[in-house]
């Protein structure tokens, strides 16, 4: 009689489903993978989240800097970790549009080898000057460098840098003339010591410098002004049509369990919905705006194609 009661059990267990991963999840500690360096627009943005998330899920949320390779280290590391999400990507702009944009070959796809958690927001580039360029508009900044042909050059520290100002030197026949630097902030150095007149760069890096008055802004890239950068006009004033921001967002390697990224989602937002986290960000330039899985996706998509005709009409060759 007992031999066949533990038979009788063992079938039962044996027929039992196993528990599915997401109704555990999480159960050890999570990985976000961020792919600069600490200090940088990325890793200040995502940061701060961690303990609200750690609350949330109940474990450990920790972030890892994985730096190199302009963010195509930290992108493979997290596309060939397992779909089980405790490996999440901190993506960026550069990483997932205009990598795929600016190299010919890459070790992941960004199209195909993430699922979308969130989208945290944007942070647009302002177009700034050196103080002794006599102009206080973008109109007073174009008529002064078609006055001056080929003698004004504009710093650039990444390709999104040169973008806005090839494009606006292209389209409206300015005549101006890149000088790419290794980082932004070198490049930004040298506008500021008026060795360029110039240049492109994220907001966040040029805040400081604007309100000590080394620079001067004269338009944002953003569809709209700024909350920043009050009375700073966007740049698409001057070109229709114009927007370029990076965004920024988490991800998980394809095939995690929706369930999974609905609770990495739910946690994200629940982090990024304290007001005093969205008034330190609005203050540091970011757009904070919390996009669901489904629409972060879509977003990423139409990024990638953007950045693919950006770079075609900036005129910069894939490596």
């Amino acid at each position: 009689m007992k031999r066949n009661l533990r038979l009788v059990l063992v079938a039962l267990a044996a027929g039992l489903p196993a528990l599915a991963p997401a109704q555990t999840y999480p159960t050890k500690p999570l990985r976000i993978v961020v792919p600069f360096a600490p200090g940088t627009a990325t890793d200040n943005l995502v940061r701060p989240l961690t303990e609200s998330m750690s609350s949330t899920l109940k474990q450990p949320v920790v972030v890892g800097n994985r730096v190199g390779g302009v963010g195509k280290i930290a992108a493979e590391h997290v596309a060939k970790s397992a779909a089980d999400g405790y490996t999440i990507l901190a993506g960026a702009t550069r990483v997932i549009s205009a990598n795929s944009a600016l190299f010919k070959e890459l070790s992941y796809n960004p199209r195909k080898d993430f699922d979308a958690v969130i989208g945290l927001g944007t942070i647009p580039q302002a177009v700034v000057v050196n103080p002794n360029v006599p102009a206080k508009t973008m109109a007073e900044f174009v008529a002064y460098a078609k006055a001056n042909q080929g003698k004004l050059f504009y710093g650039s520290g990444t390709a999104g840098n040169i973008i806005p100002m090839r494009i606006l030197s292209d389209r409206l026949g300015l005549g101006m003339t890149n000088v790419a630097y290794k980082s932004p902030p070198q490049a930004l150095t040298d506008v500021v010591a008026g060795r360029m007149s110039a240049m492109a760069v994220d907001v966040s890096a040029v805040l400081g410098q604007i309100r000590g008055g080394s620079v001067r802004p004269l338009a944002v890239t953003s569809a709209k002004e700024a909350a920043v950068l009050p009375g700073v006009p966007p740049l698409a004033d001057t070109l229709p049509g114009f927007e370029l921001g990076v965004f920024f967002g988490l991800y998980v390697p394809k095939g995690t369990d929706p369930a999974i990224i609905q609770a990495l989602y739910q946690a994200t937002r629940t982090a990024a919905d304290r007001e005093d986290l969205k008034r330190n960000l609005t203050n540091q330039g970011f757009a904070v705006r919390i996009t669901a899985p489904a629409e972060f996706a879509a977003f990423t998509a139409r990024e990638i194609e953007r950045w693919a005709q950006m770079v075609k009409e900036a005129k910069i060759d894939p490596e």
